[in-house]
């Protein structure tokens, strides 16, 4: 799973994360390698992140124990050194992202691409702390005939409301296609990344019905990680493939925050209301109709690994007990 951009953990920095509700510290040591320990002392379980990073080793606010990248425990002032250690996942860096495994099994020896387009220059990248399960907001994502009725605001401003809207894919079970009427491409790609590639006529106006028409491109990449109970950590990349000088602009940062979580706020009051409804044991995909066709194919893909997922351990429940 990615889980931070590279370029916001430097060799002073810690970054404290939730996945799967466990919680982790990432970091760099000595050498700039990053590395995900259990953000818990092995001590008097104190949270890891409230401390300081040393030569490259966190140490513990509470009794100054360190711990390398490794999860080894290679200081233990005013004692005598013992060996001890926290759990340490597999860590790598690739496309300007920090990964994590937070598995049993071992890992894939290939992960997938995440970089932007030939063509496109990186703009922002943001991270966000979401309160919503990340089912849900990869659902939200997906679902583009939502726009003109929730994002009136910000970039669905002024659009139209069509007769019919479409998800076209080019096989029966894909997670990729493009939307009809509108020029936007959009992939589910597993485990939890959606991307989307929106056709511009000029920057900021929607125009024509298919993406290669549009002289003007915005790429999109959400990464949807599952942090704690009702919670997401959000990823949140975008690229343009023209006016490459505006990420020179001071503080154009500011900017694309300030938009994105325009954009987040107008569908977190929905989504919320939806997570409200499903803890109290509502069905959200009561009345699926066509243009829930990707929301609808990543939920059974979903459903599929946590049905996998069920019989292995039953399995495995039956191999311990024989």
């Amino acid at each position: 799973y990615p889980v931070a951009f590279s370029e916001n953990v430097d060799s002073k920095t810690m970054v404290p994360i939730d996945c799967f509700n466990e919680p982790w510290v990432i970091f760099r040591d000595q050498d700039g390698k990053a590395g995900c320990i259990r953000d818990e002392c092995a001590h008097r379980a104190c949270p890891l992140s409230l401390g300081a990073l040393v030569d490259g080793k966190v140490q513990c606010p509470y009794h100054g124990w360190e711990y390398t990248t490794s999860g080894e425990c290679t200081h233990m002032p005013s004692t005598v050194q013992a060996p001890t250690s926290v759990r340490a996942l597999p860590c790598v860096e690739q496309d300007g992202m920090i990964w994590i495994w937070p598995g049993d099994k071992v890992p894939e020896a290939t992960l997938p691409d995440l970089s932007p387009p030939s063509g496109y220059t990186i703009h922002a990248q943001i991270t966000l702390e979401v309160p919503v399960e990340h089912g849900l907001l990869v659902e939200n994502l997906l679902d583009l005939a939502h726009a003109p009725f929730t994002h009136t605001t910000t970039f669905a401003k002024g659009w139209p409301v069509p007769n019919s809207v479409k998800f076209k894919t080019a096989a029966a079970a894909a997670l990729s296609g493009f939307w009809d009427p509108y020029p936007i491409d959009m992939e589910f790609r597993p485990p939890c990344m959606v991307f989307s590639t929106i056709g511009l006529s000029q920057p900021g106006k929607l125009s024509g019905t298919n993406t290669k028409d549009c002289p003007n491109h915005l790429h999109q990449l959400h990464v949807c990680v599952p942090s704690k109970t009702g919670t997401t950590r959000l990823l949140y990349r975008m690229s343009l493939d023209f006016a490459w000088w505006a990420k020179y602009v001071p503080f154009i940062h500011k900017l694309w925050e300030y938009m994105a979580n325009q954009v987040l706020s107008e569908d977190l009051r929905l989504v919320e209301g939806q997570q409200d409804r499903m803890i109290r044991g509502a069905n959200v995909w009561n009345h699926p109709v066509a243009y829930d066709k990707l929301g609808v194919r990543y939920r059974r893909w979903r459903q599929q690994q946590e049905d996998s997922t069920s019989r292995s351990e039953h399995s495995q429940i039956e191999d311990d007990f024989d």
